[in-house]
């Protein structure tokens, strides 16, 4: 990996922690409510016995690397080391910004799960971690392998959120802090995801040379050939298929046109798209 995009990828990680930091301490930490994972074992431990929140999570994610060290490869291992140190330096900077209470807990946990979803989006989208929930998930993983990883986190987070809300005897507590939870991972898959969605485009046409050769060259994409065969007509056919980004695609489906007015294409979504022309995955 180039020393540019391993800066690029730590400094992301960085940024990622800053606004998780601010989301937690602006707004969701003053409120009582508790955005999943150690985060909210956090917020119950510093309204009740004032510990503060860098601390909690210095001492639990120091606990479950003991734990699950050997479940990580070196790269995550140190992504996750860097996520968890620059969260609990942000916890402790983001203090010092004066905190204006805000009365309306909707409003609280709306802006503090933006702010959260961002960070954890922008972690994610680096290849870095906060350790947390998704350590502790994989561990349990290991244990109760039919439960996923995805369902292990829902029930660790819903499990702490509960527990909030009964420590803190408010319902109203426990509801925004699922809301928040709820916007938080919205924007976290939204981050992680933008910018890398692409079209796949499959395209049925008797001119199918000429069309790669043209995909090839004006366009710079791969393309592949896939055999068909056409039920109702009996023929076996070559049917193309190629990856591009939605700026691309009104330009492919005109030329196609001007080639074959007949052709038949078909166009999808493509979530995330790895490999040469998109994005590549951070691996140091």
């Amino acid at each position: 990996m180039k020393k540019k995009q391993v800066i690029l990828s730590y400094a992301g990680i960085a940024l990622g922690t800053f606004l998780l930091a601010l989301g937690i301490v602006l707004f969701l930490n003053p409120a009582k409510l508790s955005p999943g994972g150690i985060s909210s074992l956090a917020t119950i431990l510093y309204h009740l016995f004032g510990v503060k929140l860098s601390i909690t999570n210095l001492v639990v994610n120091g606990a479950l690397f003991l734990l699950g060290f050997r479940f990580l490869t070196r790269a995550t291992f140190i992504r996750t080391v860097v996520g968890v140190l620059s969260l609990s330096l942000f916890f402790e900077l983001a203090t010092l910004i004066p905190v204006v209470v805000i009365e309306d807990q909707l409003v609280s946990s709306a802006l503090g799960g933006l702010l959260v979803g961002a960070g954890v989006g922008l972690v994610i989208r680096c290849g870095g971690s906060t350790g947390g929930s998704d350590l502790a998930a994989l561990m349990l993983h290991r244990l109760i392998p039919y439960i996923s990883v995805p369902i292990m986190i829902m029930i660790i987070d819903c499990t702490i959120i509960t527990v909030s809300g009964i420590v803190f005897k408010s319902l109203s507590v426990a509801f925004y802090s699922v809301l928040s939870l709820a916007v938080s991972t919205k924007v976290a898959s939204f981050v992680c995801t933008v910018g890398d969605t692409a079209k796949s485009v499959f395209i049925l046409s008797s001119e199918h040379q000429a069309i790669t050769e043209r995909i090839l060259s004006e366009f710079e994409r791969g393309v592949t050939g896939i055999d068909s065969h056409g039920m109702y007509s009996g023929k076996d056919r070559l049917m193309l298929l190629s990856v591009v980004s939605p700026k691309q695609l009104p330009r492919l489906v005109k030329m196609v046109k001007e080639i074959d007015r007949h052709a038949f294409i078909i166009v999808s979504d493509a979530r995330e798209v790895l490999g040469e022309g998109f994005k590549n995955t951070p691996t140091a």
